[in-house]
């Protein structure tokens, strides 16, 4: 047979080729037998600049991730299991948010701006018939900035908090138990304003303008309010905090304490001066004596004194939190007005605590249908320095 170079080269592919060699599978169907990844669930979350959406978790959550800076988030003070988040501005672009928790659970959360989400409370800890997270009730609340709405709950609140400035909160003084709330202004926006308790419970609340509300005060723990979300006309009692130190006793080292003098920080604006004196103690209880002077000839009306923690510097992408400090008891608490050209003294008296590290005492106080606000910053050292009483 004559060996031509088309047979040569055949021959050639023949010898090469393995004997017993099985034809290659196709690409397609090899793939088909590796196992897949599987997608996790995304969940479509809108939040807002001017209130706050609050997340619950079935377990302690241990971390937390933000595709981008247009949202601020961080877990509720006094809460293992709670994320608040809310738009760092307005119109940012659409991005995601991570959630892990101690459970090993990672939940992934697609984030869009709203400005007055649908849903500013989710629990993640069950589905509805829908298959979706179950959508935490709100309560409608009407305040005004003529009046003082109080709202008793069933437990010592141990967080608050408010979607945008437009409402001032703060517990009651003396008790655990109480939220006052008003308007700071009549033109707020639409905000909406959280409370946890310690007994667990989440209250959620949509807060709107109303001149003269109807309702001024609400029992949050009576029955038809556990059950459907609304509240009704209070009849719940107040939660007194505790004082190691007879009331008589309070009353005497507070004329002490603002008898001292001395000085830990002072402020003047708007011929206001606000000073807090030396600081006392005694009994795991601080004395902050506020000696405010009115150098006006317009009276002053206080509406009230707030004192809170807060960071001396905020990252960007972490949410800002003030934890208020409430007092047990306040010594001429009942003096509201000053007169022109007028002074007035206070004790300001809390169960002991210190400030930790980075962050400040902010003293402030407000006017009662004005302007003239005033802050003191104190530091741990002014705390350190507090003169024992005998």
């Amino acid at each position: 047979m004559k060996i031509t170079p088309t047979l040569a080269l055949a021959l050639a592919f023949t010898a090469l080729r393995p004997t017993g060699a099985v034809a290659q599978k196709p690409a397609a169907q090899t793939m088909a037998n590796t196992t897949a990844a599987s997608k996790l669930a995304t969940v479509n979350l809108f939040v807002s600049d001017v209130k706050t959406t609050h997340l619950v978790f079935p377990q302690p959550v241990t971390y937390v991730d933000l595709g981008s800076s247009g949202i601020i988030a961080a877990k509720a003070t006094g809460s293992e299991n709670i994320v608040r988040v809310k738009a760092a501005t307005s119109g940012f672009g659409e991005t995601n948010m991570t959630v892990l928790t101690a459970g090993g659970k990672l939940y992934t959360f697609v984030v869009n701006y709203q400005r007055s989400p649908k849903m500013l409370g989710i629990d993640l800890g069950g589905l509805n018939d829908a298959g979706e997270p179950t959508k935490l009730p709100t309560t409608p609340l009407y305040v005004s900035d003529q009046k003082t709405s109080h709202l008793v709950f069933p437990f010592p609140v141990t967080y608050v908090d408010l979607g945008n400035p437009g409402i001032i909160a703060s517990k009651a003084t003396g008790a655990e138990n109480i939220v006052r709330v008003k308007a700071a202004s009549s033109t707020f926006p639409e905000a909406n304003m959280t409370v946890l308790t310690s007994g667990g419970k989440l209250y959620m609340f949509l807060v709107s303008y109303q001149h003269d509300p109807k309702v001024l005060s609400l029992d949050m723990g009576a029955a038809a309010g556990e059950g459907s979300g609304e509240a009704t006309a209070s009849t719940g009692g107040a939660i007194l905090s505790n004082s190691p130190i007879p009331q008589g006793s309070l009353d005497a080292y507070s004329v002490e304490a603002l008898s001292r003098g001395g000085t830990s920080a002072s402020e003047s604006a708007n011929q206001l001066s606000l000073r807090s004196g030396a600081v006392g103690y005694r009994q795991e209880t601080l004395f902050f004596p506020l000696h405010i002077a009115n150098k006006s000839n317009v009276t002053y009306d206080v509406d009230f004194v707030k004192f809170y923690i807060q960071d001396k510097q905020v990252a960007k992408r972490t949410a800002e939190q003030a934890i208020e400090i409430n007092p047990i008891y306040v010594f001429n608490g009942a003096k509201k007005k000053i007169d022109a050209k007028g002074t007035l003294e206070q004790v300001y008296i809390f169960k002991k605590f210190t400030i930790p590290e980075q962050k400040q005492l902010i003293i402030e106080l407000y006017e009662k249908g004005g302007g003239r606000n005033i802050k003191l910053k104190l530091s741990n050292s002014d705390l350190l320095k507090a003169k024992t009483f005998k």
